[in-house]
């Protein structure tokens, strides 16, 4: 019998801990979502909108901020950088700029980055750091997508993940590479794959895979159902689909549904984030963490 791994519902417990959590403190956290050219990134505004909604949920307060040209967009960045009222950053990739993602993610903070995404933030992940200052409980934060999926495993202790074989069908900065590293702190063996790996080598990796995660946004590119491990458990965190979740009832044991991915434990998880950015103001006070750029 093939599961449900049910996003919605565990998103629903995360951000209820969220709402808890920011219940508690003197003053509620303050996020500052920042928009590149917005007109032509109607899947970004779209996302922009949901964050708003959760953040009602949470108690969480939003600042709105847009740049249209890059000159602006930095100097924006770095403006929230300094504004002690802004608890969070978070800038909505792709950017479709001529600055690379990567370069701009190194210009946030790494004590206001709710998407963990800074090479500071990513270091800590490498070395397997979980706080920040464990005395105090600060702990470090990670990409939330990457951390959605490890928590939508670990919600289930039938899936075992030390010890597993996983194949990971995505290799950037966002989810396959931080994924990865996640999986393999919980003991996991990854491989990972991604449009430069050959076929059969990617066929190969998922028949022997325990888990499967895959996260193509080609709305071209399918897994064929045949290639799942009896048993797997299978993560679809693409937006139009890598997997027939149908010809994969009674094959895997557990798998995310078309209509209830991983989307909802991101926007969670990015909360969650924010909760931990919030208790790290004794470390921005004092200017522990350098920023790059």
């Amino acid at each position: 019998m093939t599961r449900l791994l049910d996003c919605r519902a565990l998103a629903a417990r995360y951000m209820d801990w969220a709402a808890r959590e920011v219940a508690a403190m003197r003053r509620p956290p303050r996020l500052a979502t920042v928009l590149f050219r917005p007109k032509q990134n109607p899947a970004s505004l779209k996302y922009r909108d949901l964050i708003l909604k959760d953040a009602a949920r949470v108690g969480a307060r939003v600042d709105g901020h847009e740049a249209q040209e890059e000159e602006e967009l930095i100097a924006l960045v770095r403006r929230l950088n300094a504004d002690r009222a802004a608890t969070g950053i978070m800038l909505f990739y792709p950017l479709c700029a001529a600055l690379r993602d990567e370069e701009v993610m190194d210009l946030v903070s790494p004590l206001k980055d709710v998407e963990g995404l800074h090479s500071l933030n990513l270091g800590y992940l490498i070395k397997h750091k979980r706080f920040l200052d464990e005395a105090r409980g600060i702990k470090c934060v990670v990409p939330a997508t990457a951390k959605a999926v490890v928590k939508l495993l670990q919600s289930r202790p039938e899936i075992a993940l030390d010890g597993a074989f996983v194949a990971v069908v995505n290799n950037s900065m966002r989810v396959g590479k931080p994924l990865g590293l996640m999986l393999e702190n919980l003991g996991a063996t990854v491989v990972k794959g991604w449009h430069k790996t050959p076929r059969e080598a990617l066929e190969e990796a998922v028949r022997r895979a325990d888990v499967v995660v895959t996260a193509v946004p080609d709305p071209a590119f399918r897994i064929d159902p045949s290639w799942i491990k009896p048993g797997a458990a299978v993560v679809d965190v693409s937006f139009s689909g890598n997997v027939d979740a149908a010809a994969l009832q009674g094959r895997a044991a557990f798998l995310t549904a078309p209509d209830n991915r991983v989307g909802a434990m991101t926007r969670a998880m990015t909360f969650v984030n924010l909760v931990y950015c919030a208790k790290n103001a004794p470390l921005r006070r004092a200017s522990r963490v350098p920023v790059l750029g």
